[in-house]
């Protein structure tokens, strides 16, 4: 074995411990006559599990009574916040609370979407907005729908935004809320 192959042995050992031993390579490549070695260095493929960001976990308000749950996270709209908002899955779209608009100003689109609840359907005006988070998170929608909740909340989290996360965890005993992204 030649000094030179012998040599890049031991680099390619050396570059294992450095990598974390990382599958490393010796070739050994004809330049003008001579056997240099060329060390290739392949680093672990990661994962899925380790290119998925790391989880958020969020405060939220848990408050039963009247025979029903209602679960509360904290959004932030326009900047501004953090308000309260119903984390509401049975619900299809996004909306905002009537006096939220009023507070922030929120522009109507002179658009109207159309909403059903158990106390009936109809159509509502949306409005604009710039940018709202929960912890973080920017949501997809940019335009809400306007109601009037009536419950001194601020609007609701419905599944259109929720179903953007790998998973969502309602830990009611200790009162977080936890997403895993994609």
């Amino acid at each position: 074995m030649s000094r030179t192959v012998f040599t890049g042995l031991l680099l390619t050992a050396a570059l294992q411990i450095a990598v974390g031993c990382a599958d490393a390579q010796v070739d050994a490549v004809r330049s003008r006559g001579e056997a240099t070695p060329r060390v290739t260095v392949t680093a672990p493929v990661p994962t899925p599990a380790a290119l998925r960001p790391a989880p958020i976990t969020l405060p939220m308000r848990v408050v039963r009574g009247n025979g029903g749950t209602l679960v509360y996270v904290p959004m932030r709209v326009n900047g501004r916040g953090p308000y309260e908002f119903v984390l509401d899955t049975g619900s299809s779209n996004s909306s905002v609370d009537r006096s939220l608009v009023r507070r922030l100003g929120l522009p109507h689109t002179g658009q109207q979407h159309p909403v059903q609840g158990v106390t009936g359907s109809g159509m509502v005006p949306v409005v604009k907005v710039h940018r709202w988070t929960l912890g973080g998170l920017p949501m997809h929608g940019s335009s809400l729908s306007v109601v009037d909740l009536g419950i001194g909340v601020a609007g609701l989290l419905g599944s259109d935004e929720l179903c953007r996360f790998g998973n969502v965890v309602l830990d009611f005993r200790h009162n977080k809320l936890v997403i895993q992204r994609r």
